[in-house]
């Protein structure tokens, strides 16, 4: 088992990896602590990591400009933070678990402990549901299911700008976090890719109804409170911008 530690601090990671040793009592596994993103993007890319532990507060970086680059559906990822007002929004990314500074024995326990059943139960192909100890327990799954459909396709929710996890959990009378456990583990995505995958479908059909509007109007339509994310978030999941799948489509449809 291979886990990786982001943590600028020397003195905290030295900790967690002290805690780390005695709660999994192997030596099988390997940890390696790293001090910036790019290290950790190496590391990544170097080999298989079963487990990351990500600070959200690594000097001279956004913590969660770090969260867009690490691939948390390949990697599970728990984030270690002093700031728990960030820990819903650390959700929407797909991490597993957040854990407040100061770490306790206690509480990194329970984080192994969900993602062991995490792994096993998602990563693994498992048709078993697992869920002794997952945030899912006792919840209809399917009924979870059918009212995400409906929200989406028929109510289309994510025109919202303000659509949050908690505001879609909400809906789903779910707890954020258990709505990101259903996202990342039955439909293998993060909040975020979900939203923007409805979003960009919807602007790529309103891009070729209306060629009078102009991609900035819909980009705000399709529920985008700035233009760069709507611009970023269309070129990341169609690899050309909105105006070029709208002059290509429009070229094409012509021939």
């Amino acid at each position: 088992m291979k886990i990786l530690i982001l943590e600028d601090e020397s003195v905290h990671a030295k900790f967690l990896t002290k805690l780390l040793h005695i709660i999994l009592e192997s030596s099988s596994i390997e940890i390696k602590h790293v001090t910036s993103i790019d290290e950790a993007d190496q590391e990544l890319k170097r080999s298989p990591t079963n487990l990351l532990f990500l600070d959200l507060n690594i000097f001279g970086f956004d913590g969660f400009d770090i969260l867009e680059r690490i691939p948390t559906l390949f990697t599970n990822t728990i984030v270690v933070s002093a700031n728990t007002d960030n820990a819903i929004r650390a959700f929407e990314y797909g991490v597993i678990d957040f854990i407040p500074k100061p770490i306790s024995e206690d509480r990194l326990r329970l984080a192994l402990e969900r993602h062991s059943l995490f792994a096993s139960t998602y990563q693994r192909g498992s048709d078993q549901q697992k869920y002794a100890k997952s945030r899912l327990l006792q919840v209809d799954l399917e009924q979870v299911e059918n009212r995400l459909s409906h929200l989406m396709e028929i109510e289309k929710i994510y025109l919202n700008e303000d659509l949050s996890l908690e505001v879609l959990a909400e809906e789903l009378e779910l707890h954020p976090r258990q709505l990101s456990e259903f996202l990342n583990g039955k439909k293998q995505t993060t909040f975020n890719s979900f939203l923007h995958s409805y979003r960009i479908k919807e602007a790529k059909d309103l891009l070729l109804k209306y060629p009078e509007k102009n991609v900035s109007e819909i980009g705000f339509e399709v529920g985008y409170k700035s233009l760069s994310s709507f611009y970023e978030a269309f070129k990341k999941e169609l690899k050309i911008t909105a105006s070029e799948f709208r002059q290509k489509t429009s070229i094409t449809e012509t021939l």
